[in-house]
């Protein structure tokens, strides 16, 4: 009877202790590997290496700029009421900066730079290429960047095989920023002072007009109607009291001048009276239209200009070499991973 409840009561199994052998099978595994593992990770060392050395080494240059505040020259100057955003010294915020990236990204500066820097001969883009268009945009993106920074201006960063040439363009960009802007604001501009300069011609002709309609009337005897009128009846009055009747008939026919045209002198009177303050306006907005037409203010704050760099930006050889490796390294394993799933799948089949 003991014997049956011995045989019956298994004995327990009692887990290696951590650190024991069972934990050491990972690293016996890897170990029997070794001479693959090591094998790929130097093979993709030395691909780092020899890849290091082989790309073309790029230089960077930069520029750093802040936007200007106000676009406008006529408000900034010539408008007695200004604000803050007027003052052509103050820098932009946060949406000037993100207006001046919007700039720096569009077709107009890139088509510049590409034309004068010849672009698709530096990027390797063939002319005649069905997708050449695409293709410049990439490698323009890849090699000019625009970013805005914690302190609110924009970076300019370009790569080049040149550094002189990376330094030129990336002041190239720069000055191109005041062009493309005056380009675009001038077409605008000049459609305002023309729009303000027909208003401003055609209220001179029509005030010649009524002060030609008022010196007629002044020749019929019309000067002034309400000091005309007031002396008139002054003068009768006493001319009544004396009785004069020779200055009284004279009196009622130039009544009857005040009383057939003082009302086209008055309503003529107060319209150049008006016009003639709207004119002074008008030629206000003129100016400040003409100033707007005519400005060359900058449209940026330029704090650092692009110099030429003493030292490649690109590629990073150390680190190029360190990805290759590690990448070989994450290769071999997952090499050995399905290598050994294969093995234990035909295992299974076999069995």
């Amino acid at each position: 009877m003991q014997e049956t409840l011995t045989k019956r009561r298994a004995p327990s199994v009692v887990p290696p202790p951590y650190g024991g052998p069972a934990s050491f099978d990972l690293v016996l595994f890897l170990w029997a590997r070794r001479k693959l593992i090591i094998g790929i990770t130097l093979f993709g060392l030395a691909v780092g290496v020899a890849a290091a050395f082989i790309i073309t080494p790029l230089y960077r240059s930069e520029v750093i700029m802040f936007p200007a505040i106000t676009n406008s020259a006529s408000k900034a100057l010539l408008n007695e009421q200004s604000t803050g955003r007027d003052d052509i010294l103050a820098l932009g915020d946060e949406e000037d900066s993100e207006q001046l990236l919007q700039l720096l990204h569009s077709d107009h500066i890139r088509d510049r730079v590409a034309q004068n820097f010849d672009l698709y001969r530096r990027y390797d883009i063939p002319l005649d290429g069905k997708h050449r268009n695409s293709d410049l945009r990439e490698a323009y993106e890849e090699h000019i960047t625009f970013e805005y920074t914690k302190f609110s201006s924009v970076r300019v960063d370009v790569l080049d095989e040149q550094p002189d040439t990376a330094a030129a363009i990336a002041n190239f960009i720069a000055d191109q920023v005041d062009s493309v802007w005056r380009h675009m604001a001038r077409e605008r501009a000049q459609k305002g002072f023309t729009l303000v300069e027909t208003k401003v011609k055609a209220l001179e002709a029509d005030i010649r007009s009524w002060q030609d309609s008022m010196q007629v009337l002044r020749e019929l005897g019309v000067h002034d109607y309400h000091t005309q009128t007031e002396r008139y009846n002054e003068y009768m009055g006493a001319a009544i009291l004396k009785g004069d009747q020779r200055a009284v008939k004279e009196f009622e026919e130039r009544f009857k001048v005040l009383a057939k045209y003082g009302g086209a002198y008055v309503t003529l009177q107060d319209r150049l009276f008006n016009e003639t303050k709207r004119l002074s306006i008008m030629r206000m907005k003129l100016e400040q239209a003409q100033a707007d037409l005519e400005s060359d203010l900058p449209h940026k704050f330029v704090v650092n200009m692009a110099q030429p760099a003493d030292k490649k930006a690109y590629p990073i050889r150390w680190l190029v070499t360190a990805i290759c490796g590690i990448s070989a390294l994450l290769l071999a394993l997952l090499l050995i991973v399905v290598q050994e799933n294969v093995r234990k799948i035909r295992a299974a089949h076999v069995s």
